[in-house]
């Protein structure tokens, strides 16, 4: 078996990291509860920081403000 990681491949690890960050914001009263919006969110995250360059420490903030720019319910208490 080979041991190298695959090109452009998620490790255990930073997909862990990336659903960590994906499972908070999207489970945030703001963030809209349609499916096609959490895939859309999943599709930004995989395109916007693939493999090796995403650090959550460093790009937590950037995110959520992405998502709260993109994604948010004007009144999400009405959800």
């Amino acid at each position: 078996m080979n041991s190298q990681p695959l090109k452009g491949a998620f490790q255990p690890d930073e997909l862990r990291s990336l659903k960590a960050i994906f499972d908070e914001i999207t489970s945030q009263p703001w963030f809209p509860r349609c499916p096609d919006t959490r895939e859309d969110f999943a599709k930004y995250l995989f395109a916007t920081y693939p493999r090796e360059e995403f650090n959550a420490k460093r790009h937590r903030s950037v995110i959520e403000a992405s998502a709260r720019m993109f994604y948010a319910l004007e009144e999400p208490d009405k959800v």
